[in-house]
């Protein structure tokens, strides 16, 4: 009995599962538009206000959040260390749609007890819980805005976009990439109790629905309130249904890369993120093409997955 039972455990361990096995169904908020007329608009001052909200101080590996083996980072003698980073949560708010968060920021239930709110063992000790210092809460920056919170847009499922989610109400939607939810793969096994206990009482996964971008500069765009105010970029790699964002404000347009760029030399050099990416390739992909958009319009301000551009 007791080898069936071990036998068990390593075919669950070689075997990849999803991130989480809570229900996904398509959003119905959005439509497909064109890189190129998404490109035509956003120059033009548009009505988003949009707020970063650094959360928390944290620190993760260098090789995770860059490919240390790309030739650039091999020439400026980059090596692993733990590198400063840190925590964001967007505050976005559409005149007619009302408030909105881009990532969740930080919930300090978390941090002060991570195993009540359902973070397991190895997610405590791989994760460095303990290293996240809480500078401003998800529960605190969501209140700051004074009125209710319509959804929250994910640019992926991992911990460190989520981890304010014990501060967000229950009847509140979240939408990610397609697939987000399904990505399997073998880190899951211990990932995937901690995100189905996160969604619990929760509606389904609204997951936004792309079509391919006919101009081809990207996979596929969504003009998410349908008047070309907040665009929604697929730009997988990093997960399979990572999105990044990109808003018209009133002082120019604001590029939320999500974790297609975790650090500011790996944007200003062109080098994608490091183990904690999904498919490098695509990664790679995503990330020129995003730099490619922000040098065609160099008023463009970025805000990058980890750590500030400038």
């Amino acid at each position: 009995m007791f080898r069936k039972a071990v036998l068990l455990f390593i075919v669950a361990a070689l075997s990849a599962c999803a991130q989480s096995t809570h229900e996904s169904v398509p959003a119905a908020l959005g439509k497909p538009i064109s890189s190129a007329a998404m490109e035509a608009v956003i120059d033009t001052p548009g009505p988003i206000d949009l707020k970063t909200v650094a959360s928390a101080e944290y620190v993760a590996d260098l090789s995770g959040l860059l490919n240390l083996k790309d030739p650039k980072a091999v020439e400026a003698g980059l090596s692993d260390h733990e590198e400063p980073i840190q925590i964001y949560t967007h505050l976005l708010r559409h005149p007619t749609q009302g408030f909105f968060m881009v990532d969740t920021g930080v919930s300090r239930r978390l941090v002060e007890d991570p195993a009540g709110v359902g973070v397991g063992l190895v997610v405590r000790k791989f994760g460095k819980i303990e290293r996240m210092q809480i500078r401003e809460d998800a529960s605190s920056a969501m209140k700051s805005e004074g009125e209710p919170l319509k959804g929250v847009f994910l640019t992926h499922l991992h911990l460190d976009h989520i981890s304010g989610m014990p501060d967000i109400p229950k009847d509140v939607p979240f939408y990610t990439g397609p697939g987000e939810a399904a990505e399997s793969k073998f880190e899951n096994l211990f990932v995937q109790g901690m995100e189905d206990r996160f969604f619990e009482g929760r509606p389904a996964i609204q997951e936004l629905q792309f079509k391919k971008d006919p101009d081809e500069k990207f996979e596929a765009v969504i003009d998410v309130f349908g008047d070309r105010s907040l665009f929604a970029i697929l730009t997988p790699g990093h997960t399979e249904g990572h999105v990044s964002y990109l808003a018209r404000t009133p002082t120019g347009p604001v590029l939320l890369t999500g974790d297609a760029c975790h650090t500011r030399w790996g944007w200003e050099h062109g080098v994608e993120p490091g183990s904690y990416t999904f498919d490098r390739e695509r990664e790679r992909k995503s990330l020129l093409a995003l730099k490619a958009l922000s040098e065609r319009h160099p008023k463009m301000v970025v805000k990058l997955g980890h750590q500030p551009s400038v």
